[in-house]
Formats: C-alpha cells, sequence, structure tokens
C-alpha cells in the first residue's frame, strides 16, 4: 500500500513543485516537507494534530484530498525487516537458524552504559580543574577593596509582564508582526509549529492553551501582542527559547 508520504511526494513531482517553492507557497518549512515526504514527520513534530493539520495544508495545495489523507496518518513509524547473516566455518555468508536472536538490546545497553561512563570521566575531571582554578585565583580577588566593587543597578521588571494577566481557562493568543524578513522557529505548547522565514508586513496569529516559545535571528524585527496587549520588545539580536508563560 502507498504511504502518505510517497503520494504527496508523486503529487509534487507530477507538477514539477520543488520543496522550495513548496515552502514558500505554504509556509511551511522545507524540512517538515521534507519530513513528511519520507514518513518522518513525527521525528521532529511532537505531536500528531499538528501533523496531521500540516499534511492536509500541504495536500491540497498539491491538489490531493487533504482530509482523508492526514486522517489516515497512525503516527507509526514505516516499519522495517532485518536479515541478519553470520559467518559459517567454511567462510560463507550464511542466515542463523530459526529460533538464534542476535543480542540488539545487549549490545546497545553495552553501549549507552560505556557512553555514560566516558562522559562521566569527563566531567569529574572538568570540575577538578574548574575547582583548582578558582582557589588559585581566589587571593587575587581578596585583596581587592571595597570600594572597588560597585554594586549592579536593580532589574527592572518586564513591562509585559506587569500588565498581562491571562484569566484561567482562557487560551494565549499570541500575534507576531515581522518588521523586517527575520527566522523565526516557534513552539505551541512544547510543539514545533512555525520554522521558516517570516516575510516583512507579514502578521500571523497562534494560539496555545499553556505557553509559547520563541527562536529568532532577530529579535527587533518583531512586534509581538498577546491576547489584544502590546508586548514589550522582545529583545534585540538573536534570541533562542524565549518563553511566554501564562
Amino acid at each position: 500500500m502507498e504511504s502518505i508520504g510517497s503520494r504527496i511526494k508523486a503529487a509534487r513531482e507530477s507538477k514539477g513543485i520543488s520543496i522550495d517553492q513548496a515552502q514558500k507557497d505554504t509556509r511551511i518549512s522545507g524540512r517538515i516537507l521534507s519530513a513528511i515526504e519520507a514518513d518522518r514527520a513525527q521525528d521532529i513534530i511532537s505531536g500528531p494534530v499538528y501533523i496531521k493539520s500540516f499534511i492536509k495544508k500541504y495536500a491540497d495545495y498539491l491538489g490531493l484530498d487533504g482530509g482523508p489523507l492526514a486522517e489516515s496518518f497512525s503516527g507509526e513509524k514505516p516499519g522495517f525487516k532485518e536479515q541478519i547473516s553470520v559467518l559459517s566455518k567454511d567462510d560463507k555468508w550464511v542466515r542463523p537458524a530459526a529460533g538464534i536472536k542476535f543480542p540488539f538490546k545487549k549490545i546497545i545497553y553495552a553501549a549507552i552504559a560505556v557512553a555514560l561512563i566516558f562522559f562521566g570521566v569527563k566531567l569529574a575531571g572538568l570540575a577538578v580543574s574548574k575547582t583548582a582554578a578558582f582557589f588559585k585565583s581566589r587571593p587575587k580577588a581578596e585583596n581587592k577593596t571595597a570600594a572597588a566593587v560597585k554594586p549592579k543597578p536593580a532589574a527592572k521588571p518586564s513591562p509585559a509582564a506587569a500588565v498581562l494577566r491571562v484569566p484561567k481557562g482562557e487560551n494565549l493568543m499570541l500575534s507576531l508582526k515581522a518588521r523586517s524578513d527575520v527566522y523565526l522557529k516557534l513552539k505551541v505548547d512544547g510543539s514545533v509549529v512555525y520554522d521558516g522565514i517570516l516575510k516583512k508586513g507579514s502578521n500571523e496569529r497562534w494560539e496555545a492553551k499553556e505557553s509559547f516559545e520563541i527562536s529568532a535571528s532577530k529579535a527587533e524585527a518583531l512586534a509581538a501582542d498577546m491576547n489584544g496587549t502590546p508586548l514589550a520588545p522582545l529583545g534585540k539580536g538573536v534570541i533562542k527559547g524565549l518563553k511566554l508563560p501564562k
């Protein structure tokens, strides 16, 4: 039976549409489109609801009936059969006899254990070197006078945090307007819903139950509005994992 990804890929290729063109038209990241065609969307997107919405939008764009196609998505990864060969006494490769199982799990567990031991030794060595460096530099720090140390001014609270209060039970509504082209990666309740370039002048809106998480290449290019309340500037330059919870 033909998979969802292969049907979508065949439809795109029959129309002579590239992944880049499909990304521009659907405003879905090319990485997500490629994953859908490879039947591996669940590797980069958590939650079948979001995966089904991407499949429907992409299929409709290609002229397919996106609704039934999206509903047929089960969330299971395509299976595969393993054929294991062993070397006989006559140096010929043969299949193992029935009932003999190769200890994949034991090998994997052993590899994980070795990796954990290796990183544990590395971390212990790093901790020792950091501690030695701290005590070595301590006398110099104690020689400084108290007058030379200036207290830092207290940080001002975020204007957005001071004015925005979302009633219990009400969802979060986030609007983002791009003042210029900016790379944006947005997570809604922990799942990636947008990963691409937000064009200048675009004004997009998303809804979440609990939180948003924003990563952007140029934070000052984004104007944010939460539930009808303009937010303070998100920052300047590159931001990663900026959370906007209730």
